[in-house]
């Protein structure tokens, strides 16, 4: 029989969903599961109610938010066996190790990288973007913390993708490189130092026409939907792709 002393995966990167032994655990709506995420951002630490009405409600929440949020804290201490969700004197407290936690994981393993060699750090990068199932907190919804929470998420994973690439290419390794970034700049098609590094890795890895490509639709997307050139990164890359090499 399962209980709290068992070791526990919650999941933030991607939808909001949290297991035990092998088994997926019933949190119940979603508006139950941005309470829990909004426990697990600030884990082992006090959350107030109001923080948790914030992750919760866009705008103006309704006058009986406190006691939905009560609400749903009952039913999840109840769906994750007790122990782990404390009350306190302003809120509640979820009670787990760091490496339960998806995006804390994540969060470790792109620090550890920070001090590591390239190929270490190289794959310190992949297990930790591979955590990655969709987008934070399963996409958009929820109140203004979680909203801001999941886009810095979002900007440290694309961080971490421009780490892994440098990385690979240094290493010799640009075929490696070009999934992650090919993925990225789907994303972010207007975030230059992803397609500079993209284009960089075409070339590296013989695909000079696909680098070329790249680049020309990138200018004219740039220019189409923002109104502007490509800057002097994306430039440089470019000259560089068009001169001879020694």
């Amino acid at each position: 029989m399962l209980s709290w002393m068992d070791r526990m995966e919650f999941r933030l990167l991607g939808s909001i969903d949290a297991g035990v032994g092998g088994r997926r655990l019933d949190l119940g709506p979603r508006k139950r599961r941005f309470v829990l995420a909004a426990l697990l951002l600030d884990l082992n630490r006090p959350v107030p109610v109001e923080r948790l009405i914030d992750a919760v409600w866009e705008g103006t929440p309704p006058a009986s938010a406190r006691v939905t949020v009560q609400g749903h804290v009952y039913r999840l201490r109840r769906a994750l066996f007790g122990a782990r969700l404390e009350t306190t004197p302003s809120g509640y407290v979820l009670l787990a190790d760091q490496d339960e936690v998806d995006a804390l994981r994540f969060r470790r393993l792109v620090a550890a990288a920070q001090g590591a060699d390239d190929a270490e750090g190289a794959e310190l990068l992949e297990k930790a973007l591979g955590l990655w199932r969709g987008p934070a907190f399963g996409g958009p919804g929820g109140g203004q913390a979680l909203e801001l929470a999941a886009i810095e998420l979002e900007e440290a994973r694309l961080a971490a993708v421009e780490e892994l690439a440098r990385r690979l290419l240094r290493l010799g390794r640009p075929e490696r490189a070009i999934a992650p970034l090919r993925a990225a700049v789907a994303a972010e098609p207007h975030r230059e130092r992803l397609v500079s590094l993209l284009m960089t890795a075409f070339s590296r890895a013989g695909r000079q026409a696909e680098a070329l490509e790249l680049y020309d639709r990138t200018r004219r997307s740039l220019a189409d939907e923002l109104g502007v050139d490509p800057g002097p990164e994306l430039r440089g890359t470019f000259a560089a792709l068009l001169s001879p090499q020694p």
